[in-house]
Formats: structure tokens, C-alpha cells, sequence
């Protein structure tokens, strides 16, 4: 099934580290996609709306905010051609509904998270504050916007690495991988300066800096089952 909504706003914080340090932390099928900087480590802060399953329109859409944590990662397909995507240990959502359908009828588990975001003039503050088993997930972010900066060149290794992976891949409600693909209407990101943040996910990396970021406003989406890497499928077979 294909659902479809509008990303209002899209916050990627990005820091870089070792890919021998990333490579024990990743499930079986995928490795570090390594750049010159190292392996892009991260947050990703959303806020939605419009989101609804295809062919319902979009005044029935619901929206609701989110937060995935995301390392860079590359497989093969069953095709044998490399993928680049990104392995996501776990997502987060204000939504009540979304922890009740993600993974059955909206792509990806979400867990339930207390998440604020507020905007005064440029500046952005964005806190999630987790529960639960995945208490150890929360962010603070502060960032400036920077109205004058030109759109990023997502040639660039660690732009293209965020903004271009289409595909993520995560536990399932059995544990067993799945993967979403996430196809937006245009890829236009701006660098986005951040002041401030605190991430318990990015301090369990000791060999992480920081990193460009990037944000991403006004975007239709779609969102898509894809297919699992290769060696993801032989495992479960």
C-alpha cells in the first residue's frame, strides 16, 4: 500500500564517525556507506501533514510530528546492484495512532515520544523526550536558518548520503528487517547552521564531529514498501 503526505518541515542533523566504530551496531545485510568525512550518524526531525493512505484525499490526511535516528548504511539487492540507504534503529512520533499502525499500514514501527517544536524569527528549537524501552532516544536541538543560503549540491558526499537515500531499513514488530522506501516531490535542501544539541544517540559515538546539516521545507511524499538487501533476505529465509 502507498501512503502519501507533505513534509512541512525536515530537520537533518548530521555528525560523521568511524565506520569500525558504526559496523558493530548495524544488523546483518548492511555495512557503513563510507565518505571522505566517514560514516554519516544522525537525527532526523519531521513534521508532517496530509498523511494518508492512497487513493484518500488529502483533507482526510492526519499530521503529526517525528523523529528517526539514522546511520548511513549500503547493501546489495537481490539484483546485486549497491544500494544506498539508511539503517534506522528507531523511530519516534507525538502521533497516538501512528505507534498503532506503523509497520502494518503506515511504513516503519514508531514508539510514542513527547516532541515540541517552536520557531522564534530564524531560530528553531526541536526537543524529543522518548519513553518506555526507548527512553534512551532523546534530542534538544537549536538551529538557525540562514534565509540567503543557495540550495546544497546533493553531488556532495554528505549531502547525497541524507538527502538523496531514498530507502531505510529498520526492525520490524518481529525483529525481522523491513524496509521503507520514502520518494520525495523535490530534493531541494539548504544548510541550516546548528547552535545547540544534545542527543544521547550521538554521544554513544565516541569518534563522532559534527557534520553539515540540512533543511528541507514544503515537500510532497510518498512512502512505499521496498525491498530488503540481499543477504537480510538469506538470513530470514
Amino acid at each position: 500500500m502507498q501512503v502519501s503526505g507533505h513534509i512541512q518541515r525536515r530537520l537533518l542533523v548530521n555528525f560523521v564517525a568511524d565506520p569500525d566504530e558504526v559496523r558493530p551496531r548495524l544488523p546483518q545485510g548492511v555495512r557503513p556507506h563510507v565518505t571522505g568525512s566517514g560514516v554519516v550518524v544522525g537525527c532526523c526531525l519531521l513534521r508532517f501533514g496530509q498523511v494518508r493512505p492512497d487513493p484518500l484525499p488529502d483533507f482526510l490526511g492526519l499530521g503529526f510530528q517525528a523523529a528517526a535516528h539514522r546511520i548511513s548504511v549500503e547493501w546489495e539487492a537481490e539484483s546485486g546492484a549497491t544500494t544506498v540507504g539508511v539503517y534506522v534503529p528507531v523511530r519516534h512520533t507525538d502521533s497516538r495512532l501512528l505507534p498503532l499502525v506503523g509497520g502494518r499500514i503506515f511504513p516503519g514501527v514508531h514508539e510514542r515520544a513527547d516532541i515540541r517544536h517552536e520557531q522564534t524569527g530564524d531560530l528553531i528549537d526541536w526537543a524529543v523526550a522518548t519513553r518506555g524501552a526507548s527512553c534512551g532516544f532523546d534530542v534538544a536541538v537549536r538551529a538557525r536558518i540562514d534565509r540567503e543560503a543557495e540550495p546544497v549540491d546533493v553531488c556532495d558526499q554528505i549531502a547525497g548520503a541524507c538527502v538523496n537515500a531514498n530507502v531505510g531499513v529498520s526492525p520490524g514488530h518481529n525483529g525481522a528487517l523491513e524496509a521503507v522506501r520514502m520518494v520525495p516531490k523535490h530534493r531541494e535542501a539548504r544548510e541550516i547552521a546548528v547552535e545547540h544539541i544534545e542527543s544521547a544517540f550521538l554521544a554513544g559515538f565516541a569518534s563522532a564531529r559534527p557534520a553539515p546539516s540540512y533543511l528541507i521545507e514544503d515537500v510532497g511524499v510518498a512512502w512505499a514498501e521496498a525491498s530488503l538487501p540481499r543477504q537480510a533476505l538469506r538470513a530470514a529465509a
